[in-house]
């Protein structure tokens, strides 16, 4: 299950911070095969002074509006993987009225032992999950 840190502006209406995270949530099922019970979210609200991205950089012209930064904590994921989700969130973020160009990913990969998910183990290595959560 991915890790998600979701980035934004301080003072973004509640709504739309529930629509960001459903839609990445959404996104990672088709592009990844997570389970729809799956992932963990964590949303930031940040001052805008805290948050500094560069308008122009990569030929991409972004906005005045909110940006939104998305960190995302994995096990590997392929290229394809990756790519797929990148070109499903910002489908997704222009339906729902915000600006792809606005939208910044980072993933981070990890490796099985780098996950508890609880009762100190991890559980991703080698069959160590219980009963209860390989159900999942």
């Amino acid at each position: 299950m991915p890790l998600v840190t979701i980035n934004v502006w301080q003072g973004l209406p509640e709504n739309q911070i529930d629509q960001i995270q459903q839609a990445t949530h959404a996104c990672l099922v088709k592009a990844w095969g997570i389970p729809d019970n799956g992932g963990y979210y964590l949303i930031n609200e940040r001052p805008q002074s805290r948050m500094q991205i560069d308008r122009t950089m990569w030929g991409i012209e972004r906005s005045n509006q909110p940006p939104i930064l998305l960190q995302i904590t994995s096990s590997p994921r392929s290229a394809e993987m990756k790519t797929s989700f990148y070109k499903l969130l910002a489908g997704e973020f222009a339906r729902l009225g915000f600006r792809p160009e606005d939208l910044f990913i980072s993933i981070t990969p990890s490796n099985p032992e780098d996950w508890s998910f609880g009762n100190g183990i991890a559980q991703l290595l080698n069959g160590a999950q219980t009963t209860e959560s390989s159900s999942d």
